[in-house]
């Protein structure tokens, strides 16, 4: 990779439990992979992330307050650990690259699973003025934005599960309008193809989905059909390589990640590739990723799979922010206009 090319994880996560119940989490399935800080996450290469608290009300009710209350918990964590770490958040692409020229690592806000806004769009205001520039609108369940492609309870076996309509709702319509107005990026991780689709049609700015894969390379609900890649490239997004795997779904190795990757920038270029680990979020992991500590591992593989310097630093970072830059200038784009 080029030296002044930044590596960002466009999904991660730091602690978004309380304590008591982390600690159960983090036991239950044993063997889960250790928890990384910001710090470590900074030493092993990252140059940033998008640290995003979890707004669903699988994570929620455990805080023992409002949802919005403890989104709002969540954050202020993400901002501790960043202080603490040295990091520098930030609100926009500039500003990563400035924190990468200072040598210090950026943190940008992010929320997964708007369950907690309710139907009032004037939190997603709120968010942006709090920092937040990265939403996954659904998450593990379908809420009154859209439908999420896997329920939580689908993970551990064949549960019935009530379903709504799938796609996008008229609500949901004017979420992401708030969101493109705000100048926050839309990621479409976790919906379902209906949902997603109605995302990427009611945007007007590019959509992405940073912890995916490809369907047609392995079969898994959380994968993209080659439809579903086309349209969010055609959004001018990316979609995220993401190293989970359990119980026989997911990516084995680094090797299948980089299939994935080979297939989607195949498909629609290389220049529609990111990175989304997941980090401190999913229970298990390909072989030979522990945590961050092996970015560059991947990176690695990505340029034995065949990708130039150029669509490893791509991939690995200058994708996203290319995004995230683009989304911002459609933001003040409208600004000027209205």
């Amino acid at each position: 990779m080029s030296p002044a090319a930044l590596v960002v994880d466009t999904h991660v996560h730091l602690s978004f439990l309380p304590a008591a119940v982390e600690r159960v989490y983090r036991s239950v399935p044993p063997g889960q992979p250790a928890h990384i800080s910001l710090a470590g996450t900074h030493a092993a290469g990252v140059d940033a992330v998008v640290a995003k608290a979890v707004g669903d009300p699988l994570v929620t009710r455990w805080h023992l307050r409002r949802p919005w209350d403890a989104v709002g918990n969540q954050l202020a964590a993400i901002r501790r650990e960043a202080e603490e770490a040295g990091a520098r958040l930030a609100l926009s692409a500039g500003e990563v690259r400035a924190a990468g020229e200072d040598g210090r690592l950026a943190v940008i806000l992010g929320l997964e699973g708007a369950d907690a806004l309710g139907s009032d769009l004037g939190k997603v205001g709120d968010l942006a003025a709090a920092g937040v520039r990265v939403i996954v609108p659904v998450h593990l369940g379908d809420n009154r934005i859209g439908t999420t492609c896997l329920p939580w309870q689908r993970y551990l076996g064949p549960i019935p599960v009530r379903r709504q309509r799938p796609g996008l709702t008229e609500l949901g319509i004017g979420f992401v309008a708030a969101m493109n107005d705000a100048g926050m990026v839309v990621d479409g991780s976790h919906a379902d193809q209906a949902t997603l689709f109605g995302m990427i049609e009611h945007s007007r700015a590019p959509v992405m989905c940073s912890h995916a894969g490809a369907r047609a390379v392995s079969s898994f609900e959380r994968y993209l059909s080659d439809e579903a890649i086309y349209a969010v490239a055609a959004s001018g997004g990316v979609v995220g390589l993401w190293p989970y795997f359990m119980r026989g779904k997911g990516t084995r190795t680094l090797d299948d990640v980089v299939a994935h990757a080979r297939h989607m920038a195949d498909l629609v270029g290389p220049e529609h590739v990111c990175l989304g680990t997941d980090m401190n979020g999913v229970p298990g992991l390909a072989e030979g990723y522990r945590d961050e500590r092996d970015v560059p591992a991947l990176a690695a593989r990505l340029a034995a799979g065949g990708f130039t310097d150029s669509e490893v630093a791509g991939i690995m970072g200058e994708n996203f922010l290319r995004v995230f830059a683009a989304v911002e200038a459609s933001s003040h784009r409208r600004s000027r206009d209205s």
